[in-house]
């Protein structure tokens, strides 16, 4: 259950980041770029560990 907590709050931290891009892209690009990378990658860890935790949840 731990896992799939930590999980969820990559998943939060990407949705986070999107907002902090969408907002900061009229201002500076860069810094939008970089967000979305990030955000990205947090997403991305996040669905890999809930996945994870689900199938290790399964064979228990």
């Amino acid at each position: 259950m731990k896992l799939q907590n930590v999980g969820r709050a990559f998943i939060l931290t990407g949705i986070i980041e999107l907002i902090l891009s969408a907002i900061f892209y009229s201002n500076k690009q860069i810094l939008s770029l970089i967000l979305g990378n990030y955000s990205y990658f947090c997403l991305l860890i996040g669905t890999i560990i809930i996945g994870v935790s689900s199938t290790k949840n399964k064979n228990n």
